[in-house]
């Protein structure tokens, strides 16, 4: 179990990331508004089995329904550095939310520090549109998505990829020294 202490060190290096990677390098452009007003949530998940993580999962969906002003959670989940066991919490967590019908008003997304996309190369950098600092489940409300999306005109995922390609790898080796430390 994690102390206190190191609760709070990891959730600044995770808000450390989310400022820094996905704000500086806007690689997601609904983040910046909702990190600015202080409306995400940043909490960490620390027990010690797969049933008490995946009641901690929906004690933060309750959380989301009774605080309609946090818009968004990010659930840091340092246990599962092993991303075979990252993905089967994740999956669980998939099928939490269709089981009891919030898929339609919930979505979520997984971020881990090994993650890489089917089909990729290891090498690409695409890949670390998927990667944190720690295993990460993001809870998004589905209506907020909806609502930013429809104003969007860019295909993220593309203007994304175009971003990081063009970074240097020296650039990018130091953003993440920088986040870490």
């Amino acid at each position: 179990m994690l102390s206190e202490q190191q609760k709070k060190e990891t959730i600044d290096v995770v808000q450390k990331w989310v400022e820094t990677f996905i704000i500086g390098l806007n690689l997601c452009p609904f983040a910046k508004l909702p990190f600015q007003n202080q409306e995400i949530r940043f909490i960490v998940a620390d027990t010690d089995n797969m049933k008490s993580f995946l009641e901690a999962f929906m004690a933060e969906i309750d959380f989301l329904d009774e605080n309609p002003t946090t818009e968004t959670t990010l659930m840091i989940i340092p246990a599962f550095g092993k991303i075979e066991q990252f993905q089967i919490f994740f999956n669980f967590c998939e099928e939490t939310l269709v089981l009891n019908n919030l898929e339609k008003k919930y979505q979520i997304v997984s971020f881990h520090p090994y993650a890489r996309f089917k089909g990729v190369p290891v090498d690409s950098p695409r890949n670390l549109t998927a990667m944190a600092p720690y295993p990460i489940v993001h809870i998004l409300k589905v209506d907020s998505v909806q609502n930013l999306g429809a104003n969007l005109k860019k295909d993220v995922i593309t203007e994304n990829d175009k971003k990081l390609r063009k970074m240097p790898k020296e650039e990018m080796l130091q953003l993440w020294a920088e986040i870490l430390s």
